[in-house]
């Protein structure tokens, strides 16, 4: 990447974040195989968990776990609760750091992400190693 993440990798959350970004991008991507708006899509989420640190991690997971599965091609409607459905309609029309402000936690949108997990393991065909362990933090 052009700026180095180590700064990050000082949060325990923001890691285990970042790791978790590494290993979907490293499943869904074809093998050396350029792809510009996954590369703009790592770079917009990366800067705002820099800017934010712990505190964007879960907006910034479900952020890129939707855009992931979107640029992949698999996004079919999510069967989630009326609130994160439109947290989902937002991330798909806003820039992540435009975003209208929420109190961010594990329990906001815990549904769309579990979808949006479930729908990238059944696309991979295997459990991600990471994402049991994002839900710990």
């Amino acid at each position: 990447m052009i700026t180095s993440q180590f700064a990050l990798a000082s949060d325990y959350s923001a890691g285990v974040a970042l790791d978790y970004m590494a290993e979907v991008a490293e499943q869904l991507l074809p093998p050396a195989e350029p792809s510009e708006r996954y590369f703009r899509l790592l770079l917009t989420v990366l800067e705002y968990l820099r800017a934010r640190r712990a505190a964007g991690v879960w907006e910034a997971v479900t952020y890129y776990s939707l855009w992931a599965v979107k640029l992949s091609g698999f996004l079919a409607e999510p069967r989630v609760a009326s609130e994160s459905r439109l947290i989902a309609e937002e991330m798909l029309h806003t820039p992540i750091a435009q975003l209208p402000e929420r109190e961010w936690n594990r329990a906001r949108a815990a549904d769309l992400r579990r979808y949006l997990i479930r729908a990238i393991e059944e696309h991979v065909e295997r459990k991600l190693v990471t994402a049991p362990v994002l839900e710990t933090i």
